[in-house]
């Protein structure tokens, strides 16, 4: 996230994770269409700029809030956890250890699955991963800002985890 953006508030939206993608469609069309670049193209260069930044941001803050995934990391931003942080009291939270040895003994089941293996142990990763999302979602839905981070810390673990099965195919 763009360290300037709140989505929400650039949509006009409640900062919640539910969101209507038929508004979100309709507020970027009419924030777009209001600070296309082509509107000041006769304005000086530094009102063109302007404009490019403004719907820089726009485009930024439409593909957050059409990704869950991006959408639930801001909101646990914007209520103080930064995941890209390592700050100890504003940053992610570190995994535990037995979440940690659970990962060394998956990636070692990746080692041993071999091609006939791979597909089930990906599909088991990726029902973790939405999982994790799904927890992530409920405690920031509850007001849990600290229970949301630590499960989209796993979930990242888990992208990675996918993404390194993708390449041992």
């Amino acid at each position: 996230m763009q360290a300037d953006i709140d989505p929400f508030e650039l949509f006009d939206l409640p900062r919640r994770h539910a969101v209507a993608r038929d508004l979100v469609e309709a507020r970027y069309l009419e924030l777009s269409k209001a600070a296309h670049p082509d509107n000041v193209a006769g304005e000086s260069v530094a009102e063109r700029r302007r404009a490019v930044e403004r719907a820089s941001r726009i485009n930024a803050a439409y593909r957050i809030l059409r990704d869950p995934v991006l959408r639930a990391e801001v909101l646990v931003k914007l209520a103080g956890v930064d995941l890209d942080s390592s700050d100890p009291q504003h940053g992610a939270p570190h995994p535990t250890q037995a979440f940690l040895l659970e990962m060394i003994d998956l990636r070692e089941r990746l080692e041993d699955a071999g091609p006939a293996g791979l597909p089930a142990l990906q599909r088991e990763i990726e029902d973790r991963a939405e999982a994790a999302l799904d927890a992530a979602v409920a405690a920031i839905s509850g007001g849990d800002t600290r229970a949301a981070a630590e499960h989209l810390v796993a979930r990242r673990y888990f992208q990675r985890f996918l993404e390194e099965a993708e390449h041992h195919a």
